[in-house]
């Protein structure tokens, strides 16, 4: 297990670390990322990030109802988001991550999420999570910088089109 990757022994200096480091860092954090050690730290990573994105969104939001929505489709979008990632990079450009590597990629740019919630930096901390996911994405599935560009650019579309089909488009204003 790589030093950078959180663990839940670690704690809230440990979650604050791996936070700083993708934020701060993000070339090496992905470099020194483990492509494989199971889902959970990932997930519990992304958990507490989206944790602390709900509690400050019910502070700013005007009702507990489009803060929760909120709340769900951002976990639904870090659900529906990596396997569409994947299906992208491999697809077009023969990636050869797989779905773990991915969605561990998606979690650690869910440190975003921490941002997210102040009003208007909240897009600009979505953009970064894009650009996190495409430094991520370059790296576990080999792609070349242009390659992971569009894997990104494709993806994240898609991602939100299927949301709106899914859930209806109107669903999608809580999140912006």
């Amino acid at each position: 297990m790589a030093d950078n990757e959180f663990t839940i022994q670690a704690g809230p200096k440990g979650f604050y670390q791996t936070w700083k480091k993708v934020i701060f860092e993000p070339q090496k954090f992905y470099h020194e990322m483990p492509a494989a050690g199971g889902f959970e730290n990932p997930l519990l990573y992304l958990g507490i990030c989206a944790l602390i994105f709900l509690l400050l969104r019910l502070i700013v939001s005007e009702t507990l109802a489009s803060a929760a929505v909120s709340f769900f489709l951002v976990v639904l979008a870090y659900i529906l988001g990596p396997g569409i990632v994947m299906l992208v990079a491999q697809s077009l450009f023969h990636g050869e991550g797989d779905y773990e590597a991915t969605l561990r990629v998606c979690a650690y740019a869910g440190s975003c999420l921490v941002l997210a919630w102040v009003p208007y930096v909240g897009s600009l901390a979505y953009i970064y999570c894009f650009y996190l996911i495409f430094l991520g994405t370059e790296k576990v599935h080999g792609l070349q910088r242009t390659e992971a560009a569009l894997t990104v650019l494709v993806a994240v579309p898609v991602t939100a089109l299927v949301l709106a089909f899914v859930l209806g488009k109107r669903v999608l204003q809580y999140v912006f």
